[in-house]
């Protein structure tokens, strides 16, 4: 039963309020002469809820601390609070984050307190281990770049503190936990090159770094010529030197983006913009690019950070993919067979059953990587079609509208995916899904010529 709470089932419903109040009575006076056993819980309970507040206090004032010594650079005072167990390589990792964030520019860097018994400690901790009394931290660091983030990116961090002969909290490991978010300054120096729209941070060399910065001030204002300028309008790009470094970032296996150049992280439907999404490239799949691959690969991804805002849960893939990528070759001069090569030759070996590869709009899922051959790639080009479809017909102002318009629709949180899409079609458009289909199949087998035949 929970604290706080009445048991109202079993024999205990059946007691009247005169049975409770002489019962009550009963305890009362067999309490006279002495504290009596509910006292001494009651005392017990206020005992561990005050030593509780002060051990979250006290490991609050030990991150605090450095807190102080971080946004300083003060070795010094970052060393003075480990505990004096603390091992030779957290010692070590100590100096390795100061030079790492050399040239990072902090606005903050500040960490709060979540839980003091987060996960188990190693058994030799918990029974003491000749060390002080350990407290299993769960924090949260919030960060912001100077000059891109208004409101803080968010970190959780595990990590077990000591409390030393002086009542004081110090840091006595960080790894008796596997969980917790990496940055990247946690995987080697960082080197920063700011643009006029961009902050690019990374491991690999200044030239590369530059090289992605001037794509990513090219890419924001080519986005804002779409979609307006109420974003941030900036961008911050982060380059890992492996691919290994960037599955680390991401908190996933890095073959499961093999083939993809870059991924925009944030927050869906974010109520502001804020907090600026990280672009994430990943060095395997943006070095193979061509120069127009690296411009239409950054412009997608800024696409994505540009309409965070109006981006639900329930905005189709096919939508929020397609705009980005629609975004992303608009000015190219590329045509729709040379944007979408892999529909193309699915829809050219098809022959005469080419329009049963359009039957519907591709599905969340086919965005999913991994998808066998060139799968998800020509659920990508189906999703561009898609957009294209929309702004040859309708407008390019239609197709900010229907995106806006998915966002709107579903807020209320009534209808399922498909009857929002429906609606938002029908509200901007004024055709429903399965209208909307059939002009996008007819366009795709029209502009793709030989393979409509």
């Amino acid at each position: 039963m929970a604290r706080g709470s009445i048991d109202r089932s079993g024999a205990g419903a059946g007691l009247s309020r005169r049975r409770v109040l002489l019962y009550g009575a009963g305890v009362a006076v067999a309490g006279i002469g002495g504290t009596t056993a509910w006292q001494a819980w009651a005392d017990a309970v206020d005992d561990e809820r005050e030593d509780r507040r002060a051990r979250a206090a006290g490991v609050q004032a030990a991150l605090d601390a450095r807190t102080v010594a971080i946004r300083a650079r003060d070795a010094r005072a970052l060393a003075a609070t480990l505990a004096p167990s603390a091992p030779a390589d957290l010692v070590r990792r100590q100096h390795e984050l100061l030079a790492n964030l050399a040239q990072v520019p902090l606005a903050q860097w500040s960490y709060r307190v979540l839980s003091l018994d987060a996960y188990p400690l190693p058994p030799a901790l918990e029974a003491g281990g000749g060390a002080g009394e350990r407290a299993a931290v769960a924090a949260e660091l919030d960060y912001r770049l100077a000059g891109f983030d208004e409101q803080a990116m968010t970190a959780t961090q595990y990590l077990t503190f000591e409390r030393g002969g002086d009542g004081t909290w110090r840091l006595a490991a960080d790894r008796d936990h596997d969980g917790g978010d990496v940055l990247l300054w946690d995987l080697g120096p960082v080197r920063v090159v700011r643009g006029r729209y961009s902050l690019v941070l990374g491991l690999r060399d200044q030239a590369s770094l530059a090289a992605l910065g001037a794509e990513a001030d090219q890419a924001v204002p080519a986005v804002s010529g779409v979609w307006g300028g109420g974003w941030g309008q900036r961008t911050v790009l982060l380059a890992p030197q492996t691919a290994d470094q960037f599955g680390t970032l991401l908190g996933a296996d890095p073959s499961a983006f093999a083939g993809i150049a870059a991924v925009c992280t944030g927050e869906l439907g974010a109520a502001d913009g804020r907090r600026t999404d990280r672009i994430t490239v990943n060095p395997d799949a943006w070095d193979g690019l061509s120069a127009l691959g690296r411009r239409v690969v950054i412009t997608h991804e800024t696409t994505h950070v540009a309409t965070r805002t109006l981006t639900e849960s329930w905005t189709p893939r096919w939508l929020s993919e397609g705009v980005a990528d629609w975004t992303g070759y608009l000015g190219t001069g590329r045509t729709p067979a040379q944007t979408t090569p892999e529909l193309a030759a699915a829809l050219t070996a098809a022959g005469p059953g080419a329009a049963r590869l359009l039957a519907s709009l591709p599905r969340d899922s086919a965005f999913d990587g991994g998808a066998p051959g060139t799968a998800l790639q020509q659920a990508y080009q189906k999703a561009w079609f898609a957009c294209r479809t929309v702004v040859d017909r309708y407008g390019q102002a239609k197709l900010v509208a229907l995106y806006a318009a998915v966002a709107a629709e579903g807020a209320a949180g009534k209808l399922g995916q498909d009857a929002v899409v429906d609606r938002a079609l029908r509200r901007t458009l004024g055709v429903g899904t399965d209208t909307f289909t059939a002009q996008w199949r007819s366009d795709v087998l029209s502009a793709l010529g030989a393979a409509a035949r």
